[in-house]
């Protein structure tokens, strides 16, 4: 019998490596078969990572047998449900806690997503506008706009702005409207409720953005205008800006060092305008694929998902491609919504309704796991948890193990303070201790 002396001086015979051989062949076919699971396993990325874990879950208000959820959006503080009948629940955003709902409109009338600002909920529904406290519910006052809205408004801390379907811009100032509603008249030296309106001559299909003092929005055929809210302009406009081609995806505002002003038009062309200027272009740059999700930006970090699936990352103030570690753009294929992002990672949902774990350093993707009945994931641009919603209404938020407070990407002032904890003061050296071992 042959033998064969290994480098350690152990001893295998013929038999042995057969038997070796035997078990590694038969080991084989259970690696492949690992590989073709529907959820991937977490790769090495995954080490640094935090994995994700249920922070909560919930149910929204609605007749199941009946209705479904309709819109689901949030902000820093709440979490909103609308369904097709017409009740919203408003559940916290970091405990799941239901906080109110209510009745918005008619039964069954048709309404917008939701919009707030720091302390208040809009709702358009139908012709009418509800105004809402938005950490109890407590209807602020309603409000018939003049014409159909077009789209839904914007609030800043003291207006709101909503493109009607006369082809103009309505503003109108919240005190206003509130003064209006406790005492059936207008304030003293208001002549009327609507503050102002600029008349655009085409249809507005989308919501505007607003910034510090400056309002923007998109006509159906690709015009861009900015208009002044603040001093003795408001109203007039700022700046006009003629795209190729119409608009395909909602505008989208990064405030930072500057205003940022995204689009993306129907020629695949996304153009980045400095809006406090007077129209001055930032960059452009063709993307090569329609895009009609709307655009997030996280820090410095632009994320555009196209309709043929593909995640790019573009730096907000080059327009230059974000690169990975190794130099590559960062590009990931196969996506349907940005769900979240992290300091670490890129959460996606891909065409087979999987949430996707990719590592924001290397665009690897890290791990992707099945949540079958949740199927409407919130793109969340505010902060970096994740929010699933089935149709029923159930919501799931999960976080990265570890993460105890949320991080705020738009709105870092909103962020909770945290209490400074003084640090102990050094041990002094025991006197008896030193007297002993002299």
């Amino acid at each position: 019998m042959t033998r064969m002396i290994l480098a350690d001086g152990t001893i295998m015979t013929t038999l042995q490596r057969l038997l070796v051989l035997l078990g590694m062949f038969i080991s084989c076919p259970a690696i492949i078969e690992a590989d073709e699971l529907t959820d991937e396993a977490p790769s090495a990325d995954a080490v640094t990572i935090p994995p994700l874990v249920q922070l909560w879950e919930a149910q929204a208000v609605l007749n199941v047998e009946r209705d479904k959820v309709a819109h689901i959006v949030n902000d820093e503080d709440v979490i909103l449900v609308q369904s097709t009948a017409g009740i919203i629940t408003a559940l916290n955003a970091e405990t799941g806690r239901e906080m109110w709902k209510t009745q918005v409109g008619r039964t069954d009338e048709v309404a917008m997503p939701a919009t707030s600002n720091a302390r208040l909920v809009m709702i358009v529904a139908g012709p009418a506008l509800y105004a809402l406290d938005k950490f109890s519910g407590k209807e602020l006052f309603s409000y018939r706009l003049p014409s159909q809205p077009s789209a839904g408004p914007v609030i800043t801390e003291g207006s709101f702005f909503i493109p009607l379907s006369d082809k103009s811009l309505c503003a109108c100032a919240l005190d206003t409207l509130q003064y209006l509603e406790r005492n059936q008249k207008l304030p003293p030296g208001i002549p009327q409720a609507i503050a102002w309106r600029f008349a655009t001559g085409e249809v507005i299909k989308r919501a505007p953005v607003a910034g510090s003092s400056r309002v923007g929005f998109v006509t159906e055929h690709g015009n861009i205008f900015v208009v002044d809210i603040s001093g003795s302009q408001k109203g007039r406009s700022k700046f006009q800006f003629l795209m190729q081609s119409p608009a395909t995806a909602p505008l989208t505002l990064a405030i930072r060092d500057e205003e940022y002003l995204l689009a993306v038009a129907a020629n695949n062309l996304l153009s980045c305008i400095r809006m406090n200027t007077n129209g001055i272009m930032q960059w452009t740059y063709s993307l090569g694929q329609r895009v009609s999700e709307p655009i997030t930006v996280i820090g410095e970090d632009v994320y555009i998902v196209g309709d043929e699936g593909e995640l790019l990352g573009l730096g907000l103030k080059s327009g230059v491609p974000v690169r990975t570690a190794n130099g590559e753009p960062f590009a990931l294929p196969d996506v349907e919504v940005l769900v979240s992002v992290s300091e670490k990672a890129v959460y996606v949902i891909d065409s087979a309704g999987r949430l996707v774990t990719v590592n924001r350093r290397t665009g690897q993707v890290v791990e992707a796991k099945q949540y079958p009945d949740l199927t409407l994931p919130i793109r969340n641009s505010v902060t970096d948890r994740l929010y699933l919603c089935s149709t029923s209404g159930r919501v799931v938020c999960m976080k990265e193990s570890g993460i105890d407070f949320p991080i705020y990407h738009q709105n870092p002032q909103r962020s909770p303070i945290m209490p400074e904890v003084a640090k102990p003061a050094p041990a002094e050296p025991d006197a008896d201790a030193g007297a002993e071992n002299k």
